[in-house]
């Protein structure tokens, strides 16, 4: 798990190690154990390419990057893991070739001079990663099928850059904060989807699942991009492959991928632990690791003794499984003020809830107790139909298709989530408008221009319920999601890994059919059953849904509130610019409104970003 960077430019008088080695010192957080900028040159141009390590598989120097290949032909930056390294170098051992270290580097970059592309289908891991062929001097690029890892690049006739994070990118090409990826946040609650927007207005995002070749042709360059993997074929070919399964079978496996998925991500030459909560996801990662012989040690945010966290439900698995438990619970003070502004260095973005400064806090914690590798349970409410919403996009797909059949099944599995949906009926109607059809979402009270390229989270009229699902994991949840969860653990030099997000768990929760996934009131039904016996049936048969818990309004009124109006005080020029005429700070951002208006915290953070990023 690194932070990769680079930069080709066709221009002498562009200095490209020196803003390679810009990013690179920006970027030690995300590799603090070693740094290096290697230059190459050709006839046409000049490249630098840049590395910053966080040593997790084979700690050794010879495994560090930029690395070569054993004919000298490539040259590799990478950033990610391969999970899946010792069967791949076992493969490529018996086609002939040798390795000099014990990395999923070499793995990774000798599977490229065997079967070239191709070699990115047989990966499972995150990745981004480039990779310079010295022979043609053409520079490939990729980014793992689902964009758990960050890929940014700024181009134009004559230069290429890139990196692991945008501030340097844009700072050096004189970029601005894009202003519709910040309306589109708070309108609708997703930055980051399966487009190339980036936070900087012409800096760009290399998709998910996709790759990028650069060359040099008629003294300009060339950049050709395509995209290597498609959830909804595979999806179709795994839904082939399940129809007429027994939920027994089905039952079979799950489980056995689970442990797959899991028993990869264990492997690590440094300390793992776990993000856990008291979820059905993170709860069964627990048991699956517990289940090696080893009690895992997980970090929660929440407290034992706070009946309104997860620490009790935490507690109830921490018993079940043997794990050790280190608390996560800042409650309030000056703390608040420091967290919220390290949290917000990290995501170089707006963020829309406490909840994310919470998740920076766990990961904190879990790197100041020694910990490089934390895995945790992003992923499974996308894959099994986690959300509450999905039951009104099944209604909703019933009635459209006519399919009325189905209705006893929706009305036998909806019925008994009727209680917990009412003891949070508020938070579903704040959010109402993201699911009315428009685009216009939440409504944005900034002035701030329309976001244009955005499609609604709605079901939409001839989309299926697989279709609208697969969204989720590719468009609306995931990518916003994977952006904290990695500028979050990356900015406290940790590796987050995430088993739900293993591309054959994810293709096969697609392809279920909604029976397995909805019912009894519950999402993720299948999960639930094949949970069993392995976390407490407190978690397992739990309704009441709350995600990560956050005593938000204590924070604002502890302290958190009067940061962030400091801050935009601080701002005025800025936040006078976006602000209706006659609107004040201290009265629209109060503590009252923070803590009551859904809106109000993310306009807050946003125009703070603003400034601090230069608009």
């Amino acid at each position: 798990m690194c932070g990769i960077s680079g930069a080709l430019s066709l221009s002498p008088e562009k200095d490209v190690p020196a803003l390679v080695q810009a990013i690179v010192e920006d970027q030690r957080p995300r590799g603090p154990d070693a740094q290096a900028v290697q230059t190459y040159a050709s006839p046409e141009f000049r490249l630098a390419l840049g590395h910053n390590r966080l040593s997790i598989i084979d700690l050794s120097e010879e495994a560090n990057q930029p690395m070569l290949s054993e004919d000298g032909s490539l040259v590799m930056v990478f950033n990610g893991e391969i999970y899946n390294y010792i069967e791949l170098r076992a493969e490529l051992e018996a086609a002939g070739y040798r390795f000099s270290t014990n990395s999923d580097s070499e793995v990774l970059l000798t599977a490229f001079r065997h079967w070239n592309e191709g070699a990115l289908s047989r990966t499972i891991g995150m990745f981004s990663l480039a990779i310079y062929d010295r022979r043609d001097h053409s520079l490939f690029l990729a980014r793992d099928r689902f964009g758990v890892k960050p890929f940014y690049y700024y181009s134009d006739p004559r230069t290429f850059a890139f990196a692991s994070t945008p501030r340097v990118l844009a700072k050096d090409a004189g970029l601005k904060p894009d202003l519709e990826y910040v309306a589109r946040g708070i309108a609708l609650k997703y930055y980051e989807d399966d487009s190339d927007i980036a936070p900087y207005d012409g800096l760009k995002a290399l998709k998910p699942g996709h790759m990028m070749r650069v060359r040099v042709q008629d003294g300009r360059l060339s950049l050709d991009t395509r995209a290597y993997y498609d959830l909804t074929a595979r999806a179709d070919e795994t839904r082939e492959r399940l129809a007429g399964m027994s939920s027994a079978a089905l039952d079979e496996e799950l489980i056995a991928l689970l442990d797959s998925a899991n028993s990869l991500r264990l492997r690590s030459d440094v300390r793992v632990g776990l993000s856990v909560s008291g979820g059905v996801d993170s709860s069964m990662i627990a048991s699956l690791i517990a289940q090696t012989g080893e009690p895992p040690t997980g970090f929660s945010f929440g407290h034992p003794e706070a009946l309104d966290s997860e620490g009790p439900l935490v507690s109830r698995l921490a018993e079940h499984t043997g794990m050790h438990t280190r608390w996560v619970w800042p409650e309030a003070g000056p703390d608040l003020a420091d967290l919220f502004w390290k949290t917000l260095q990290a995501q170089d973005a707006p963020f829309p809830h406490v909840s994310i400064m919470a998740q920076y806090a766990v990961f904190e914690a879990a790197r100041a107790d020694g910990f490089t590798v934390m895995l945790g349970g992003q992923g499974g409410d996308e894959a099994f139909m986690g959300y509450r919403k999905f039951y009104l996009f099944y209604l909703q797909s019933i009635m459209r298709t006519r399919n009325f059949g189905a209705l006893p099944h929706f009305l036998s599995a909806s019925l008994p989530l009727v209680p917990p949906v009412m003891r949070r009926s508020g938070v579903f109607w704040s959010e109402r408008k993201r699911y009315s059809g428009g685009t216009e979402g939440m409504g944005v009270s900034l002035r701030l221009p329309a976001p244009r390229n955005v499609h609604s989270p709605a079901l939409l009229p001839g989309q299926s319920l697989a279709e609208r699902q697969a969204l989720d994991v590719t468009r609306f949840s995931l990518p916003t999601l994977l952006r904290y969860e990695d500028r979050n653990s990356m900015g406290n030099s940790i590796e987050s890994r995430l088993p739900f997000m293993d591309q054959r768990v994810v293709e096969f929760g697609i392809a279920l059919p909604p029976k397995q996934k909805l019912n009894s009131g519950f999402g993720k039904h299948i999960l639930r059953r094949v949970a069993k016996g392995m976390i407490p049936e407190e978690i397992r048969v739990n309704r009441d849904k709350r995600g990560f818990d956050v005593r938000q309004g204590q924070w604002l009124r502890s302290g958190l509130g009067a940061v962030l109006r400091d801050a935009l005080e601080e701002r005025r020029d800025v936040a006078r610019e976006f602000l209706p005429a006659g609107d004040e700070i201290a009265t629209v951002f109060s503590d009252g409104r923070l803590s009551s208006d859904p809106q109000a915290f993310k306009q807050a953070v946003s125009l703070i970003w603003l400034a601090k990023a230069g608009i």
